[in-house]
């Protein structure tokens, strides 16, 4: 299916697109397997959390907006204008709605790299395998695939060190262009009305 570049697209990209495919899984280091634990750490201590986001797509275009997270399954995108786009996870599915199209896509939400994030307990093990730890000074790089179908889709996740946090993930496609989502003005343990993750078509008719 060609899209035409919307942030749609983008979306798509971000959230499906098969990631590493090329990459096979090795054996980590006993210094890489601590780095994993750390970061599984690190993300099982968020329980909630909101941030600003950037997006840029491999032509260098750009969204931005406000991103809202409790786990379990709970996931909200907020694009600024002109951007025409919501993104909302409901525990069960993926929902992508086009504002300016209007056209809504559901997808099973743990069929999606970005469901790594929002399990009651992430483990970077199991249903999911880091395939490698890339490491420079104050940056932490973990590459993760599906273990079962590594063609279906994977992300990178990215951590500062110092102070350890969360700052960034990446998506490559089949044909090696890059989707990041970088975050900044992070605030955790925030507590958000329910309603703001579910999604009726009638709300936007």
């Amino acid at each position: 299916m060609a899209f035409r570049f919307s942030y749609t697209a983008v979306l798509f990209m971000l959230l499906l697109t098969t990631a590493l495919s090329e990459a096979t899984a090795r054996q980590l280091t006993t210094s890489e397997k601590l780095e994993v634990a750390r970061a599984e750490t690190y993300l099982n201590q968020i329980k909630s959390m909101k941030a600003r986001f950037l997006q840029v797509n491999a032509e260098g275009q750009i969204a931005e907006g406000e991103v809202s997270m409790r786990r379990p399954g709970r996931m909200r995108f907020e694009y600024e204008p002109p951007a025409q786009i919501l993104v909302i996870a409901d525990g069960t599915w993926l929902i992508l709605h086009d504002k300016e199209l209007e056209e809504t896509n559901r997808l099973p939400l743990y069929s999606t790299p970005i469901s790594v994030l929002l399990k009651e307990k992430v483990a970077l093990s199991g249903d999911v395998t880091v395939i490698s730890v890339e490491q420079d000074p104050g940056v932490t790089r973990l590459n993760i695939i599906d273990t079962d179908e590594p063609e279906e889709g994977g992300i990178t996740l990215v951590f500062e060190t110092k102070p350890y946090q969360l700052r960034k993930w990446l998506v490559t496609d089949p044909q090696g262009n890059v989707t990041s989502v970088s975050l900044s003005n992070v605030e955790r343990g925030v507590k958000f009305n329910p309603e703001i993750f579910t999604f009726s078509d009638y709300d936007y008719d």
